[in-house]
Order: C-alpha cells, then sequence, then structure tokens
C-alpha cells in the first residue's frame, strides 16, 4: 500500500545526463499524502523512512522487481520536504553479489535534501 501512494507521487522520469547521476526521476505529495499524516500535526514534513522508501521504490519501478532493503549507510537529511514541493531523487547504481548499491541524493528547489546509500536484495519471484 505505501508503496504504491510512493509510486503514486512520480511526477516526471527525465533522461539521464552525461556527467550527472545515471538515473533521475521527480515525486510530488500533496498534504493528503499518507506519509504526512501525524508527522507532525499542523506542520507536516516528509520523514526520513518515506524518502528512503522512495529511492527503494524508484529502482523497484527501474527493474520491474521487488527488493528487500538490506542496509542504509551514510544517511543525512539537510532539508525539510514539505507538501506540495517537487523533490529530484537521482541516484547511481552499483552491482553487489545477490543485489545491489544504491547512492540516492534528494533535492528540493535546486538544494541538496538528503543523501544515502542503500543496500538492496531482489525478492525471489517477486516482480514489482
Amino acid at each position: 500500500m505505501l508503496r504504491q501512494e510512493i509510486l503514486a507521487g512520480l511526477r516526471a522520469s527525465p533522461p539521464p545526463e552525461g556527467s550527472g547521476p545515471d538515473y533521475e526521476v521527480i515525486f510530488c505529495f500533496g498534504k493528503e499524502f499518507v506519509g504526512f499524516r501525524g508527522h507532525f500535526p499542523g506542520h507536516p514534513v516528509l520523514p526520513a523512512f518515506i524518502q528512503i522508501l522512495m529511492g527503494q521504490c524508484a529502482v523497484e519501478r527501474r527493474i520491474a522487481r521487488r527488493w528487500a532493503l538490506q542496509g542504509v549507510d551514510r544517511a543525512k537529511f539537510m532539508k525539510i520536504i514539505l507538501p506540495d514541493q517537487p523533490v529530484t531523487l537521482r541516484w547511481r547504481e552499483q552491482p553487489l553479489d545477490k543485489g545491489l548499491r544504491g547512492s540516492f541524493s534528494l533535492w528540493v528547489e535546486g538544494q541538496k535534501a538528503a543523501t544515502f546509500t542503500l543496500d538492496l536484495v531482489a525478492e525471489e519471484g517477486r516482480h514489482a
């Protein structure tokens, strides 16, 4: 359910540029987005765990396969993300023995909002 809500916030997939990240997508979540509920009442901000799931969901959408999160590394959340703000998610992928490592950055209004690295393992027999 939450993954579908996150993917419903996907707005665009611009083509990657030569010297930039391997992949890029744009998300935008309105006030009614489930991820804002209770975080914080009257002052909604996008929780860090949703930002991490955005990375996982973007990989799942690109590869059309479900991935299990194995680890989060070097996570830094530097800017508050509010409802209706377009969020550009950029990432690079590196293959691992049984999965992949993605290095992600989130950008809002031209400023870096977050960075993190995810280790993901393909869920056997599960397609996104």
